[in-house]
């Protein structure tokens, strides 16, 4: 995937161009049509490489074309270590195999180039759909990552709240540091933890009191990065609470999900056809309508169950 310098450079050089000053419809309409898909792509990828992107945290999978819709991965389970007297024969102790069915699907975002945008600017058309396609492509990313990992069949988990009381409930630092506990013990070292905006604050003010975490909340607070805690990468999005709970708002059910914790390149699977977003024009003539479309052929599924913690209400 290309850089965010040179995804830049491309947008600064098509500013200073003569064709910035076209309409949309001018563009569409001459021989530099093929110049606003490419640099609405451009936009769209650097919204994913300006924010959260899940594929950071998830086993790649490059998928050849011709391939079909689903593909297969083997996940090695990590085994205990063997010891042996010296001299002595030894014999193999194999990994336990899993396999993991990834099934590709085309997501995105269409839209139709009305006489409004027709009539747009090309600088202002390229930043408002390039930004717009970009947010719908790291959605669609991270709501089949997240469906992925909390679709694990057994995972570790962290119980907070009561049982049965319908009331959301929230998680501490405490509640994370058991997380990791849980994957330690089952042979796998976490080094993030996804969830909500409202759920890392929450849990970052909740202990506050601890001295040594003054420095890094007041970092978080002048320079708006999240700081590195419990060894882990805290990744939060908006739009987790909708990904992890099946499209609803959380509401305090017995056993709905508020964060998981994992590996990198273990706990998440994702498969594509290409790393990048595509962006095409394309003509309805029945509606003499033009439309733009940028999408992606993508899957993920979890990975080790054992390397999965989800911290979620009890039940």
């Amino acid at each position: 995937m290309s850089g965010i310098g040179e995804l830049r450079e491309r947008l600064n050089a098509f500013y200073q161009s003569e064709f910035a000053d076209m309409t949309v419809k001018e563009l569409l309409t001459g021989t530099s049509n093929i110049s606003l898909p490419t640099l609405v792509q451009a936009r769209a990828m650097l919204v994913l490489q300006s924010f959260i992107d899940l594929r950071e945290i998830a086993m790649r999978i490059r998928v050849s074309r011709g391939a079909g819709k689903t593909v297969e991965v083997q996940v090695i389970t990590r085994p205990d270590y063997d010891s042996w007297t010296e001299g002595s024969a030894l014999s193999a102790g194999d990994p336990a195999l899993e396999k993991r069915t990834v099934t590709l699907a085309p997501f995105g975002k269409v839209t139709k180039i009305s006489d409004l945008l027709a009539n747009t600017s090309a600088i202002n058309f390229v930043e408002q759909i390039g930004q717009v396609h970009g947010a719908c492509i790291r959605q669609g990313i991270l709501d089949k990552i997240v469906d992925g990992m909390a679709g694990a069949a057994s995972p570790n988990s962290v119980s907070v709240g009561t049982k049965g009381d319908a009331t959301e409930a929230n998680f501490t630092l405490s509640d994370v540091a058991s997380a990791i506990s849980a994957n330690l013990t089952s042979g796998f070292t976490p080094n993030f933890i996804v969830t909500a905006p409202d759920k890392l604050w929450t849990a970052f003010t909740t202990d506050y009191d601890v001295k040594q975490f003054y420095g890094s909340l007041n970092d978080m607070m002048i320079s708006g990065n999240i700081p590195k805690i419990l060894g882990l990468d805290w990744l939060m999005d908006p739009y987790f609470e909708l990904a992890i709970n099946g499209g609803s708002f959380w509401n305090g059910s017995d056993g709905e999900k508020y964060a998981i914790v994992g590996t990198k390149g273990m706990s998440a699977i994702w498969a594509a056809l290409r790393e990048e977003p595509v962006v095409e024009v394309y003509r309805v003539g029945t509606e003499l309508s033009n439309y733009i479309v940028t999408h992606m052929d993508g899957g993920a599924s979890q990975g080790p169950d054992e390397s999965i913690c989800i911290i979620q209400h009890a039940a």
